[in-house]
């Protein structure tokens, strides 16, 4: 089954694509999309080799809600930032170490920062465990760093069962209150 259907999940999110795109179905249009949504993934099989090892996808829905708040929120933000003096912005580059762990995950918080307006990832490091970020506008370069930790990162940790090294590390250690 694995061989027709390599990607089972993509073909049906082809399919209902397809469908919709062309607002229609017709057998005619169910029969295309159905053919797209068999050829695209078997011919792309070779690129999936990364599984997504979702633990929370109840996060994964909460994370992407956050995510699309952010983007709209963002936007007026950047507008009014834009449209203001240009005097008043800081445009900052920094790097920030990253908790996360994975391709995947680490793919994900980077695209996220960069679908954000106002921020754009520019670089992963080769070992992936820091990621250089461009802000639009950034007053404190730490609260910048924290809040896409805190905001961004600490939820695809959870999403992909990671723990925060950190918190583990604090909460160990004997002696110390939470």
């Amino acid at each position: 089954m694995r061989r027709i259907l390599p990607q089972p999940l993509l073909s049906l999110v082809l399919l209902i694509s397809w469908l919709v795109i062309n607002n229609s179905i017709h057998p005619a249009s169910i029969v295309m999309g159905a053919i797209v949504a068999l050829v695209i993934p078997w011919i792309t099989h070779r690129f999936w080799e990364i599984r997504a090892g979702v633990k929370s996808p109840v996060a994964l829905l909460g994370y992407l809600g956050i995510v699309v708040v952010d983007i709209i929120r963002a936007n007026f933000v950047v507008a009014r930032q834009v449209l203001g003096p240009n005097r008043a912005l800081r445009s900052q580059l920094f790097k920030m170490e990253l908790d996360l762990q994975g391709a995947l995950p680490v793919s994900i918080l980077a695209a996220t920062i960069t679908l954000t307006p106002g921020t754009v990832s520019c670089r992963i490091s080769p070992d992936q465990s820091r990621l250089w970020v461009h802000a639009l506008h950034a007053d404190e370069l730490s609260e910048e760093i924290a809040g896409i930790k805190q905001r961004y990162e600490s939820r695809l940790m959870r999403i992909f069962g990671q723990t925060d090294q950190r918190t583990a590390r604090s909460s160990s250690t004997p002696g110390t209150e939470s």
